[in-house]
Parts: structure tokens; sequence; C-alpha cells
């Protein structure tokens, strides 16, 4: 019995310890400042990647290269073994020429397979095109019916990933005054539509937006940065209700199609 509790202690700690490490979000800053790009990943208030070289990745990799290095110069080639590889190569190359020399056997003709092709009725044709049609539907049909069940989920995984802390700090300069107002109306329209359709599929929150033409500058400036965060929870929440609506909306209307066919 004390050794079930004691078990029983340690399946409750590794489940809470999973249930935390999936309520604990994930983020990641990308920003582009000043002609210089960065990023930071973060699991919760743990450093994983830096730009800079930090994160616990980062030092990871470091420690595999130093023992790689070490590995590398402790090995010592043999020469028996360079020329062992050196006669394997040497008789790959004869069995190689044989095969050449075997292949240039010529081939029959197929006559008799082609008479055979054509000899097949018209009706056992159409019988086989009415078949791959009918699949091709069913296929079609199946796809359709997983899409429309993964429809709320997939966008509740998108919802899911929220973006913040967005900031966008464009100049757009030209000496051609015409130029610049065309580029800038292109820039700012594309920007603007950008933003709209992010908000739709994810969570967006802005914090400063600014696109100006640049008339009398010289060089554009393009500034942004962005915060990303996703909880690794909404995945399988988003997972377990494709599957109650794969289960009731699909797999039993169709295993009791399946039945009453068969009555």
């Amino acid at each position: 019995m004390i050794v079930l509790k004691i078990l029983m202690w340690i399946l409750l700690a590794v489940l809470g310890l999973i249930l935390l490490a999936l309520i604990l979000p994930a983020s990641a800053k990308i920003s582009y400042i000043g002609g210089k790009f960065s990023y930071s990943v973060k699991y919760s208030f743990l450093p994983v990647l830096d730009s800079n070289g930090g994160g616990i990745l980062n030092k990871l990799k470091g420690r595999k290269n130093k023992v790689s290095q070490k590995e590398d110069s402790n090995e010592i080639c043999d020469e028996s073994d360079i020329f062992r590889s050196e006669e394997t190569s040497e008789k790959d190359k004869t069995e190689g020429s044989e095969l050449k020399s075997a292949d240039n056997i010529p081939e029959e003709n197929d006559d008799a397979s082609e008479k055979e092709k054509n000899s097949v009725p018209k009706k056992s044709k159409k019988k086989r095109t009415n078949a791959e049609s009918e699949e091709k539907k069913s296929k079609l049909e199946s796809i359709i019916e997983l899409w429309e069940a993964a429809d709320r989920p997939v966008l509740k995984i998108f919802k899911g990933i929220k973006l913040s802390e967005l900031y966008i700090d464009f100049i757009i300069a030209n000496e051609d005054a015409y130029k610049c107002a065309l580029n800038y109306g292109r820039v700012s329209g594309a920007v603007y539509q950008l933003l709209g359709w992010l908000s739709v599929l994810f969570n967006v929150k802005l914090k400063t937006i600014d696109i100006i033409p640049g008339f009398s500058v010289s060089k554009s400036c393009w500034d942004a940065s962005v915060k990303i965060s996703f909880n690794l929870m909404t995945p399988i929440i988003a997972g377990i209700w494709f599957l109650l609506i794969y289960i009731f909306k699909i797999f039993i209307p169709s295993r009791k199609k399946k039945k009453l066919e068969v009555r």
C-alpha cells in the first residue's frame, strides 16, 4: 500500500508539472530597428534563445561544440582503413562497369502487352472511369467534412496567438515628391490591410503605427517590432474539440449510414 501511495504521489506530481508547463506561455520578441535585426525567445521567465548568444539553447550548443572539437582532436585515421576504402572503391568501379555492359543488352518488344491493352472492352473502361469519379467525389466530400469539423478548432489556435506591443515606424523617402507620395500610398495601404487581416486571425494589440512620407529625406526608415506569445494548452483544447466534433458529426453518422446500406 505504501508503494502504491508513493507511486500515486509521483504520478500526481508529474501531471502537475505537465499542466504547469502547458499553462505557462511561450513568447518571442522580434525587432528590426536602426537596420539591426534582433530576437529573443522565452518560456515564461526562462530565456531560451537570444540574438546576442544568450539563452539555454545557445549554452547547450556551445557545450556540444566544445565536446565535438575535443573528440575530433582525439581521432586518428589508420592507414589500413584508407587502403581498404581504396580497394572497395576499385571493386565498386569494376562491378559498375559489368552492370553497364549487362544493361546494354537489347530489350524485347512489348507488342503483346499493347495488343492486350487495346483488346480491353469499352464497358470495363466505362466502369473504371465511373468508379474513379465516385472515389474522387467521396474523397472531396470527406475533405470538406474534415475542414468543416476543423474550422472552429483551427480558429481557436490562431486566436490563441497574441501579437502585442506591435510597433511600426516607417519613413517613405524619395527625392521626387510625386514618387514619394505614390510609394507612401502603396505602403500605408498594404500595411493597414495586413493589420486588418492579422487582427481577424490573431489577437492583436498595437503600440504605435506611424507611416510618414519623407519628402526631404534621402533614406527610408523601416523600424518594426512585435511580441508574439502563445499558450501550449490552446492546441490541446482545440484538438480535443476537433475530436469531439469529428466523432459526433462525421464518424457516428457515417457508421449509421453503412449499417442502413447493409440492411
